[in-house]
């Protein structure tokens, strides 16, 4: 998701169209990131970490999802600290709304399993909203794009059962608030 909302940046961010090579860095990032997260939750599966590669069992979601809050965090204070390329500070802030998120969701994963499906999709949509107060404008059409596909992916996680609507809606809740916080602040 975090790929999907550079995209959206890109489309809502004046800087970002401005200079494709900055988003094409972030871009790199992110899809390093990525795939060193689906790998090492790929090797947790392997080796038998976690019985499956949905990590349906509660208990077994602290170590992956320790190792995605890892990998974001690393890319935050990269993207934060590199002064060679100029970083819009929303862009920032989308990247701490990440690990915010990330963080949080672990730690109520402890009593409550969250959807972290719908709390990626929930932090785009708190992205998208916060940058339309930032920018004085409503990007209406983005905002319902994310909020049909937050729907669709909180239906598809009730049709393989992997969630109840309550793990769902507090996913999502989760997500869209810590993000919209996070980018709203880094204004």
């Amino acid at each position: 998701m975090p790929l999907y909302t550079l995209v959206t940046l890109f489309a809502l961010n004046d800087f970002l169209q401005a200079h494709p090579a900055s988003f094409l860095y972030f871009g790199f990032i992110l899809l390093v990131n990525t795939l060193g997260a689906a790998i090492s939750l790929y090797l947790l599966f392997r080796r038998g970490f976690i019985g499956d590669l949905e990590i349906r069992v509660r208990a077994q979601r602290t170590w992956p999802f320790t190792l995605v809050l890892a990998y974001y965090s690393m890319t935050l204070y990269l993207v934060a600290s590199d002064r060679s390329v100029h970083t819009p500070p929303e862009f920032v802030g989308m990247l701490l709304g990440v690990v915010v998120s990330i963080a949080g969701g672990i730690v109520v994963t402890r009593w409550f399993k969250l959807s972290m499906h719908a709390m990626a999709a929930g932090g785009v949509v708190g992205a998208v909203f916060a940058l339309g107060q930032i920018q004085f404008t409503s990007h209406f059409p983005f905002l319902a794009f994310w909020v049909v596909a937050a729907g669709l992916i909180g239906a598809s996680r009730l049709a393989l059962q992997a969630h109840t609507e309550r793990e769902i809606y507090a996913g999502f809740l989760w997500g869209a608030l810590a993000m919209y916080g996070c980018v709203l602040l880094s204004a």
